[in-house]
Parts: structure tokens; C-alpha cells; sequence
């Protein structure tokens, strides 16, 4: 275990002072003791995967940063892989090419861990990942290890249940079709759609900053649409500043800090309230300095 560990260097969008302390869990073992040792001493902790989706407090985090770093996947039977949390959305897809497995291509150009998608419902082109989650298994708020199948974790548009309860993912099962060579084409698809509107992987943010909201009448709307409409794009504040290709992206230009990302989201979002009535929702999450979550 490390202290004084800076958390800008364990974030996608390079912002972030230093945590109190620090582990990187190689195995889902160590992962369930860190957890469990942290629990056990009222120690605020967090876990992380590779640092996307997420914005850490100037001010880093006054309790201990775990990096989910077990990783691990094996055919469990026909059409069925167990993937360990820590494993990257990477390994994943290229697991499905080499294995002739097909339905998660739509996560192709998503950056971070399963674990990380399975906790918010990642997804893309009109599909999620909860879609093809059999079972799983969880480290729950009392420390037991438990199984669970894919209806307990009440998937939504970029939610599930584990971001309202304090259990972890460990390892999850998922259900896939066999089908052969035509998962590469459609992965490289994929890609060259993303690679037109989303910033390259070198520039430093942190995915999606808004959820698409949905209006009164159940249609859902992309937020970079109402955010071009409110003249988002190339709006900056401090070193942060809305992406030229996609206003649904907040980067961070030069040396920006997480209290100009705050400021600058709360404009986008005042700014789409104020023209047309809808309140955005982050995606991203913020986690401040002093808390404590899953």
C-alpha cells in the first residue's frame, strides 16, 4: 500500500491531488481483503478501473484509492465467458474475436474495465452490457461473497443497482452468440463511427459528460444536440473546455482543474435549462475529497 499517491496520474483526465492511500489489487482476493480491511478500520475508500468516467477533487481523497487490476477471462460453456472486473473493455472484445463471439461489439472504442461498464450500464449505437449479463458475483455491504443473476442489478440508461448499494463487482458471466469472423468487421465499424465525433484517446477527459436526457413525453434526446443549441462548443473555463468535434465532451486543454470542470459543466447545464427546460444529468462522476463509495 502506497500514501500520498497522486491521483491526477490515475485519471483519464489528468486532474486530481493526492490520496491518502493507495493499492493496486492484482488479484479479486487482495481486492475482497483490501475492502474488507477498510470496512473493518472506518477507512473511506474507493475503487477504481482505469480512471474514465470519472473526475477526481483537486484536493485528491482523504481515505485509500483501490486500482481494480484482477483480471481474468475463460469460456465457462457454449457461448458463456466469466470475466474478472479488473479486465480492460480491450481485452474483452479482442477475447470475442479470437473466440468467434459476438454481441458486445457496440463497446468497441470504450475505454476502461468491465467491471466499470457493468456498474454504469456502459453502451453505445442503442445497446448496453447489462443486456448480456447472466450472473455475477458480488462482495456485499456485510463482506460475503454472493451471486447474483442479471435481474438484481435493475439496469437502466447508464445506471444499475451498485450505485445505490456498496457492493463490488468481482467476476461476471456473460451470454454471447456464436458467430464466427464477422465480430471483427463489425468492431472496425464500430470504431471509424466513434473516431469521427469522439476525441482520440491521447486527449485527456473523461467520456461522455452528460447522460441523454429523456423529456416528459419518453423521447430521448442526445445531449450534445441541446448543448450545440446553447453554443457549447468551444466554451472553455480555466484550462477545461468543451470538445470542437462533440459538445458532449468536456477536456482538459491545459493543466485544467477539477473546480474549472465543475464550472464549466454547471454553465452547459444552466445554459440548457435556461432555453429549453431540461435538466442535465453527469455521467461523469465527481468524487470529492471527502467520501466514501463503492
Amino acid at each position: 500500500m502506497e500514501q500520498s499517491v497522486q491521483l491526477c496520474g490515475h485519471s483519464n483526465f489528468r486532474i486530481g491531488g493526492s490520496a491518502d492511500y493507495f493499492f493496486k489489487a492484482t488479484l479479486a482476493l487482495d481486492l475482497v481483503k483490501t475492502i474488507r480491511l477498510a470496512r473493518e478500520n472506518s477507512l473511506p475508500y474507493y475503487i477504481i478501473g482505469k480512471g474514465y468516467n470519472l473526475l477526481f477533487d483537486d484536493m485528491g481523497f482523504r481515505g485509500l484509492i483501490i486500482k481494480n487490476c484482477a483480471i481474468g477471462i475463460k469460456r465457462t460453456g457454449k457461448g458463456k465467458i466469466e470475466v474478472f472486473s479488473g479486465t480492460s473493455l480491450y481485452d474483452l472484445l479482442q477475447f470475442c474475436v479470437d473466440k468467434g463471439l459476438g454481441g458486445l461489439e457496440f463497446l468497441a472504442g470504450i475505454p476502461g474495465t468491465v467491471g466499470g461498464a457493468v456498474f454504469g450500464n456502459a453502451g453505445a449505437f442503442g445497446k448496453d452490457i447489462g443486456k448480456f449479463l447472466k450472473e455475477a458475483v458480488l462482495l456485499n455491504e456485510k463482506g460475503e461473497e454472493i451471486k447474483v443473476k442479471r435481474e438484481y442489478f435493475e439496469f437502466g440508461y447508464r445506471q444499475s443497482l451498485l450505485k445505490k448499494k456498496h457492493e463490488v463487482l468481482l467476476k461476471m458471466v456473460f451470454g454471447l452468440q456464436e458467430e464466427g469472423e464477422r465480430i471483427k468487421a463489425k468492431i472496425e465499424e464500430n470504431l471509424e463511427k466513434r473516431k469521427k465525433k469522439h476525441p482520440p484517446l491521447d486527449i485527456a477527459c473523461a467520456g461522455s459528460y452528460f447522460k441523454n436526457p429523456v423529456l416528459p413525453k419518453g423521447k430521448k434526446v442526445p445531449a450534445a444536440y441541446l448543448l450545440d443549441q446553447v453554443g457549447a462548443k468551444n466554451l472553455e473555463i480555466g484550462g477545461a473546455k468543451v470538445y470542437a468535434a462533440h459538445a458532449n465532451f468536456i477536456i482538459n486543454q491545459e493543466g485544467a482543474s477539477a473546480r474549472d470542470v465543475l464550472r464549466l459543466a454547471s454553465e452547459l447545464k444552466r445554459r440548457v435549462k435556461e432555453k429549453f427546460d431540461v435538466e442535465l444529468e453527469e455521467e461523469v462522476i465527481f468524487l470529492p475529497a471527502e467520501s466514501s463509495m463503492p
